[in-house]
């Protein structure tokens, strides 16, 4: 059986223009041998039949072609549709699996991490044992960082936002980054001089630069010469908003950060695939994170992030867009604290705390983190003993730290049935995954706070403290 003809973007067969003219001609022919024979016909009436059938050939073909434009359009749509649906489901997909890691195995992580400080405090910095102990805390952490990439690209990444200026972040990063991309790599640093602020967590935007610059730097030494990267920022008003991005920026006023290096260059055809997780250009020594991380970070900060990049030019190009903040005396969004000003490394305190805790093993070390600090500590297993301790008039508690996913009542529901007795205590949640903050939001938007497991000892003192003393 012979294949019928179809041309993308249509299910229904076609035939092609000579086929057409063809079948009208015959049918003519045959139409005049008709007229003659039974009719007598004139030259007139021959005439007027090869006229209409043209006439026929030409409508139906430039109908036709209308048809099969129109239907390419469409096809074309449908082809970006499905590329967006998938792209989608594959970040579903990630998030899934990364939500499922990522709170047992932050749960695992902060008791590992938080009683490697607790021992380290036992010896001196000279100890052979101390540097063992160091060694065994800062691959616990890599591991977590791991599990951040993969939450930052499912856009599912705990932030502490802060009020951030770029000027003096970018400024202090450059020292280390200088050192991170080696004397043969010259980092230019370029400031509008009246930048504005941005909302941001510092330490995954910090992130974000250092992916790119290790992206330039790799890119500079495959060309095997002397290298320039260049950071530059600059601000971007709803006037000025750039037109020729595929993807329209919301109105507004924007940060923009534009990181350009002299390197290779990213080849046309792997431009599309260059966000997307575990795709890496540099075979089994990439992990094909990083770029997705900054992407996943960035988008989960209202931004956008966009590669401009061809093959006439030398090198990438990557443009940063974040909206600005224009409140500066913000303290407090979505029930997660902002401050602009670094926490001090003094980390005792004191005062009553409930904490609330599905996992023995956290709940142990982080109540031995916190005793150690001056705090008097309950524990309590889950919601239900908590609101039971709560209830009890002889309890009065300073704050109340509260994981966010348990059984029987997890953590937002716990601060909720609180909240309508005692509306101004203070709730620290603490957990390494939350699938979205509205159920976080929706307890207050006062005297609620935010820790991300998994946490230092420092980390939790110092978070401790501030809130308390807030």
């Amino acid at each position: 059986m012979k294949e019928t003809k179809k041309y993308i973007g249509s299910s229904k067969p076609y035939f092609t223009s000579s086929k057409i003219v063809i079948f009208y001609l015959i049918l003519a022919i045959i139409l005049l041998i008709f007229g003659l024979v039974f009719f007598q016909a004139h030259t007139l009436f021959f005439v007027i039949i090869i006229l209409s059938a043209l006439g026929i050939v030409f409508i139906y073909e430039r109908a036709f072609k209308n048809n099969r434009k129109i239907d390419l359009q469409n096809h074309k749509i449908n082809l970006e549709i499905d590329q967006e649906s998938h792209q989608n489901q594959k970040i579903q997909s990630i998030g899934q699996l990364a939500g499922g890691v990522a709170h047992d195995f932050n749960n695992v992580l902060t008791a590992i991490i938080v009683s490697t400080d607790l021992l380290i405090l036992r010896f001196k910095p000279e100890d052979p044992t101390f540097r063992e102990l160091q060694e065994i805390r800062e691959n616990a952490q890599r591991a977590a960082g791991i599990v951040r990439q993969l939450l930052a690209y499912s856009r599912q990444q705990n932030f502490n936002l802060e009020i951030i200026s770029l000027t003096d972040l970018l400024q202090e990063q450059t020292i280390l980054l200088n050192r991170l991309v080696g004397d043969k790599i010259t980092i230019d640093l370029k400031h509008d001089p009246k930048l504005w602020n941005i909302r941001a967590d510092s330490n995954q935007f910090e992130s974000v630069i250092t992916n790119l610059v290790i992206n330039a730097r790799d890119a500079i030494e495959a060309n095997k010469k002397d290298g320039l990267i260049t950071i530059e920022t600059s601000n971007i008003s709803k006037e000025d908003m750039p037109r020729h991005y595929k993807v329209k920026l919301e109105g507004g006023d924007y940060v923009r950060v534009t990181i350009t290096d002299n390197g290779t260059g990213i080849p046309l055809e792997t431009k599309e695939k260059i966000f997307e997780p575990f795709y890496s250009s540099k075979g089994v020594q990439g992990t094909g994170l990083g770029l997705s991380m900054v992407y996943g970070i960035i988008k989960q900060l209202n931004g956008y992030i966009f590669l401009d990049n061809t093959e006439t030019v030398e090198g990438a190009r990557f443009d940063i867009y974040i909206p600005r903040c224009t409140d500066v005396n913000e303290i407090e969004i979505d029930g997660k604290e902002i401050t602009s000003q670094k926490n001090t490394k003094d980390i005792t305190g004191s005062g009553n705390i409930l904490l609330v805790e599905d996992e023995d093993s956290v709940r142990t070390f982080t109540r031995k983190a916190l005793e150690i600090s001056g705090y008097k500590i309950t524990e309590a297993y889950d919601g239900v003993s908590a609101l039971k301790y709560v209830s009890d008039e002889n309890n009065n508690y300073d704050l109340i730290i509260t994981d966010v996913m348990m059984p029987e009542m997890d953590g937002p529901t716990l601060a909720n049935e609180i909240k309508k007795d005692n509306p101004r205590q203070k709730i620290l949640f603490i957990s390494g995954y939350t699938e979205n903050h509205e159920n976080l939001i929706s307890v207050s938007e006062k005297e609620v706070y935010f820790l991300n497991k998994p946490f230092t000892l420092e980390e939790l003192n110092l978070k401790v403290k501030n809130v308390i003393q807030n």
